[in-house]
């Protein structure tokens, strides 16, 4: 009948689903991570590094765009592009369509205690962390998915190699137009020693930079 159906097509998109998640998580950290240092990296240059006010920018950045995408990626974005590239997305347990804004935020808010969460969806036989449980979540299959899955991989593999190149670039950039890079590079001068290319190492502490 049509119930027992509708099980069925459910149990199918809950297949190898813990994987595709904890995959998809890892991913994210990743493209979260080097978007904020190429975001910084860019930021460096026009306010330079070693001022306070890019400092305070920083903040923001984390503010405005890693805590977010972490903790409500889902509903800004409608899927986080880790889920995205793993074919799978939220879905409300009950009604299996896409969950109310109150269940994304109850879901997002748990994640601040994503160690035990990790932990939970690990032994769970019901495949639900517990942000999943509050807010009458759980992670599925998509039904269709536009795009194939070695072309998905291959957009998120590119994704990583243009964002680290661009923070290793930006960086690069950024100290160059630092205070300290140009006291330093006028005390090699002295000493006729010729600098060139980006820099690849900047060690700090407190007031003494190498």
């Amino acid at each position: 009948n049509k119930t027992n159906i509708q099980a069925i097509n459910m149990e199918n998109r809950l297949l190898k689903t813990k994987r595709k998640r904890f995959l998809a998580f890892i991913f994210d950290m990743i493209f979260i991570m080097f978007l904020a240092f190429s975001l910084n990296g860019l930021l460096g240059i026009i306010f330079k590094l070693d001022s306070e006010i890019y400092q305070n920018v920083m903040v923001y950045v984390l503010l405005i765009i890693v805590l977010p995408y972490i903790f409500l990626g889902e509903l800004i974005f409608k899927n986080t592009l880790g889920k995205y590239l793993f074919g799978i997305e939220v879905i409300n347990n009950e009604t299996f369509e896409k969950p109310s804004v109150l269940s994304f935020i109850k879901r997002g808010l748990i994640k601040i205690i994503w160690p035990v969460e990790g932990l939970v969806l690990l032994f769970a036989k019901n495949k639900k962390r517990l942000g999943d449980l509050w807010g009458k979540t759980i992670v599925a299959n998509k039904l269709e998915n536009q795009v194939k899955p070695l072309i998905r991989l291959a957009i998120g593999t590119l994704t990583l190699v243009i964002l680290y190149f661009s923070f290793s670039t930006f960086m690069g950039l950024g100290v160059k137009n630092t205070d300290f890079y140009a006291t330093g590079l006028e005390y090699l001068k002295t000493q006729n020693i010729k600098v060139s290319g980006l820099t690849k190492e900047v060690n700090q502490n407190g007031d003494i930079v190498n």
